[in-house]
Parts: C-alpha cells; structure tokens; sequence
C-alpha cells in the first residue's frame, strides 16, 4: 500500500512538473491569447481604454503638474546635457502619483535647446518606476515632447494619426499643459514609450528584441556589414539580452537573399515607407540620417515601427513643395537603403506599396478630410498655443504655420497623384530624391515669443526658419525656403544648396531628436519580473508544497 501510493504521488507530482514546465515554455502573451501581460482580454482591454480615456485622451488637452525640489529642478535645468533623474511627483490628468522621476531628454533637440541663450523649453521623460514598482495604465515611461521645430505643434499628432488608418503600430499620445512647481510651462506633446505595453498591445508579447536606428555609427541604413553585430553601431538595442541572431539574418536576407517575408513584416515595412513618403519626412531611414524608427523581433519576423516626426510635412526643408520621387524617395543613393530598394525592386510589393499610397491620398490625406482634421486639432489646441508662455514661435507664426501645414500637403498629395498615374516620373536614375543632410540634419526651431518676424537668411523668402539657426557653408540642402515666415534671426549662408528653411532652419551638427532613451518597461521588467518568471515561480513553489505533503504523509507512517 505504501509503495503503491509512493508511485502515485510520484507521478503526480510528474505530471504536475511536466505541464508547469510545458507552461514556462510559451507563457507569452501571444500564447495564452491575451494582450496585454498575461491579463484576460478584457482586462487588457480595460486598461487600453483607460490609457484612451485619462492618459493619452486625444480630444482634450489634460494637465501634467510636477513638483519638485525647486534646487533640483533648477540643476536639471542647469545641467541639461546631462539627463540626470530627480525625484518628483506628479498629478497626471487628476491621477497623483509620488516617486517618479523626471529627467530631461533628447539629442539633438536638446542640445539646440541648451545652446539658446533665452530659451530652457526641454523636452522631458517622467519615469514611473525609477524609484518604486509602479505605472500608469500598465506604463511605466512616457515622454513630453517640446514641439521642438514645429510651429504648427501638430505634425507629430497628424503623422500617428495617418500612421494608424494605415495600420501601422503607433505610441499612444494626447497633448498636455505641463506645469511644474504650479508654474507653466507649455503645451507639450505627451507621448508612450515604445517599451512592453506598446508591443504586448499590438504583438501579444514583449519578449523579443528590440532595437532603434540611430544616426549616429553605421548599420541604420540595414545594409550589409557582416555577421559581427559590433559592426552595426547605428542600431542601438533597447531590450534585455545578448542574442542579435535574427536581426543578422534579416538584414543579411534583405541584402542577399530574396526570401523577405521569413524575416520581416513585408506589408508593415511599405506602410512605413510610404508614411514618410506621403508625410515628406526625410528626419527617417528615407532621409539623410537614417533614423527615427525601431524594429521589433516577433518570432524571427522584423516589424519596422514608426517614431518622432516632428519634422514631417516638410519639416527639414523644400520650401512647401514636394520634391520626393515616391519609387526613389531616399537622400542619396536608394540602393544605399535596402528596406526601399529590395523590396520596390519586386513587382508585387511595389504594386502594394502604390495602393498603400492611394488609398492614404484619397482617404485621411485627401484635401477636406486634411483640412477638417487640421482644423479639428487647431480648435483643440490654440488656446493653449496663445497662452504657451516658453513657446518656440510667436502666436500668429503658429496661425500662419497651420495655414502653410494645409497647403504642403495639398502640394505633396497633388504631386504623388502624378506619380502614381505616371503624369510625372516616380523614379530616376538610383541617386534618390536629393536634398542629403549633413550630421544633425536641418529643420531648427528657435522662435521666441515677443519678438517680431524678421526676414532671416540669404534668400529667405518664408519658411519657419528658427531664430538664430544657422546653416553652415557646406550644408546641402539650402537657403531658399518658399513659404511661411522666416523667424528672428534665421539664417542661410549665400552658397548653400537645395531646400534649407521650408518650415524650420538649421540644426546645430549631431546628434538625432529626442530618442525615449531606452526600452519601456525595463525596469519594470527587472523589478516586477515577466510572465515567464512568474508561472516559473508558481509551478516551483506547487512543487515545493507537493514534495513536503509526500514527506509529511511517509513520516506520519514511520511514527
């Protein structure tokens, strides 16, 4: 009796191990078919709705109010450069939270900004759970983004808005009033962290890696550098741990093989070249710099994700017109970005990419859904903009820039319809689309509020050219901006070439805008531990419990 309930225990508690770690195995997630976390689809489902409604709403602008110690927050101020954390607490739209952190945030933007003798508008990250294990609708990071260059203040909105008609994945964002100390500090673009809630939301899991394209170093551009991921500094990996073998593979596959759909999102890496294509945002992998978007690994298959466009609609120069070649959109060569060459070069995927542009000009992009689009967040927002009291252009630079938003995209919709029904060409000879930048790119945005518009620059006639910002003599890209006004001080020099101005200057050299500065959730991830993890945990403390019931009952025999 006592060996044959010894074999029964036994095996259960076998089979007990067994399916905990069949479990362990595939607890994404994706695999338990829930969305976000591990919750139930409901759940997830409620949370998302609650980040719509009181954190990322997009029909109201809310308040974000920090407090901090007025030292601290005068040394971040002070010290910029740095993106030192300071603890702070923060009411998000009514909600308070204590221990957070604030820091600010940025490359470029931010050195621009810490170059301004009257401006400190930084672009800030708060960070829910520096200090303790908390969130805010299930996210831990969000970014409040200055509006660096935009004087329409809507570019960014505008672009995530087509992006998601498109069925592209897009951070959550609303614009917010921010105050600090009870002080004002103006009307910022709130945006989520491209970290574990976002990829849980729209690929059931967050456990695949993650990287961003930066401008800095080399690889961005996906090309080939051989099998030493050392080599690919401009592709910064934003997830935990040391496996970069899919991303290898894909890369090598896009440059040498032909079978793309093993190893990327196909359908996704058009949309995402035809939103810069129809939003003109050379500040992306079609541009000069090759950055601002990220690539996420879900079970060896690349999803390229869209990220910072706030120089879109023209932003980094062409004066208001439209100078892009939809089949050879890139600054320089287009054989130079493999994700447009390799894929445009197969027939079925270029027929594709041209609906994709289509449907986009005569649906969210045609000329009166733009326009009531356009008005609908100017009516939200304009209030704030008049009373934006850090604001990088004056009030009427602000009406006349979305006046000039409507327009640019009538032209680049007007021009992109040629191409498609080959009134105009769409390709040329393999050198691209022109219009290269330089390190830092081009596009500042230095306006002051107070000061009255002056014409800045050699041939300036327009452009919302940044107070101050300056080209240098070999920029290419140009000084003659075509529309708009040109803000205090801007200027171009005589010699320089092709679009500098159209709606923003010149950006000091270096650096790329306002990254969000790692992977969302990591923290998180180290301090709350992941789903895997957790039913690891589970299934081993069960066992535990199990193995000290079979030791309790063969005791008790004994005695």
């Amino acid at each position: 009796m006592k060996t044959r309930r010894a074999r029964l225990l036994a095996g259960l508690l076998c089979l007990l191990l067994a399916a905990g770690l069949a479990g362990c195995g595939d607890a994404s997630p994706a695999a338990s078919g829930t969305g976000t976390g591990g919750s139930s689809p409901a759940a997830a489902s409620a949370e998302e709705k609650q980040l719509d409604e009181q954190v990322f709403p997009e029909d109201k602008v809310i308040d974000v109010k920090v407090t901090l110690d007025p030292a601290d927050f005068q040394d971040m101020l002070d010290n910029a450069s740095a993106e030192e954390f300071k603890q702070a607490s923060v009411d998000y739209n009514g909600q308070h939270f204590d221990n957070i952190a604030i820091r600010t945030k940025g490359n470029l933007s931010l050195r621009s900004v810490v170059s301004m003798p009257d401006s400190d508008r930084y672009s800030f990250k708060l960070s829910f759970d520096e200090y303790v294990n908390q969130t805010i609708g299930g996210l831990s990071k969000i970014n409040l983004n200055n509006n660096y260059s935009d004087a329409t203040y809507m570019r960014e909105f505008l672009s995530y808005e087509l992006a998601e008609k498109m069925g592209l994945p897009v951070p959550k964002h609303s614009f917010v009033n921010l105050y600090v100390n009870g002080e004002l500090r103006g009307c910022y673009l709130a945006v989520e962290q491209v970290g574990e809630s976002y990829l849980e939301r729209y690929f059931g899991n967050a456990v695949g890696a993650l990287y961003k394209g930066v401008m800095t170093g080399s690889g961005s551009d996906l090309k080939w550098l051989g099998d030493d991921f050392s080599l690919y500094t401009g592709l910064k990996k934003k997830s935990k741990g040391n496996k970069n073998d899919e991303l290898l593979q894909m890369i090598e596959e896009l440059n040498n093989g032909g079978d793309y759909e093993k190893v990327l999102d196909v359908e996704g890496a058009l949309k995402y070249v035809a939103l810069n294509v129809l939003t003109n945002n050379t500040d992306s992998y079609i541009g000069g710099n090759k950055q601002n978007y990220y690539l996420y690994e879900n079970k060896g298959v690349f999803s390229v994700l869209p990220w910072d466009y706030n120089m879109a609609f023209g932003g980094l120069g062409g004066g208001g017109g439209y100078s892009l070649l939809i089949d050879e959109p890139t600054q320089g060569a287009v054989a130079d970005r493999p994700l447009v060459a390799k894929l445009l070069a197969v027939d079925t995927y270029k027929e594709k990419y041209h609906t994709i542009l289509k449907e986009a000009i005569e649906g969210f992009l045609a000329s009166d859904a733009f326009q009531a689009s356009v008005d609908r967040l100017s009516k939200l927002i304009s209030a704030s903009v008049e009373n934006d009291p850090t604001a990088f252009y004056t009030y009427e630079q602000y009406q006349q820039a979305v006046k000039q938003l409507v327009t640019i995209n009538t032209t680049a919709v007007q021009a992109i319809a040629k191409q498609l029904d080959g009134k105009s060409p769409s390709s040329g000879d393999g050198s691209g689309s022109g219009g290269g930048m330089g390190p830092g790119g081009m596009g500042g945005g230095r306006g002051n509020r107070g000061q009255a518009p002056v014409q800045g620059g050699a041939n300036a006639q327009g452009g919302i050219a940044a107070p101050g910002a300056q080209a240098p003599a070999d920029a290419q890209g140009g000084a003659s901006a075509q529309g708009g006004i040109a803000a205090p001080g801007a200027q171009a020099p005589a010699n320089a070439q092709g679009g500098f101005g159209g709606m923003g200057g010149m950006l000091p050299p270096g650096g790329d805008r306002g990254g969000p500065g790692g992977f969302g959730g990591q923290t998180a991830a180290q301090s709350q531990g992941s789903v895997p993890e957790a039913v690891t945990a589970g299934v081993s403390l069960l066992v535990l419990l199990l193995a000290c019931v079979f030791v309790a009952l063969f005791r008790r025999k004994r005695l």
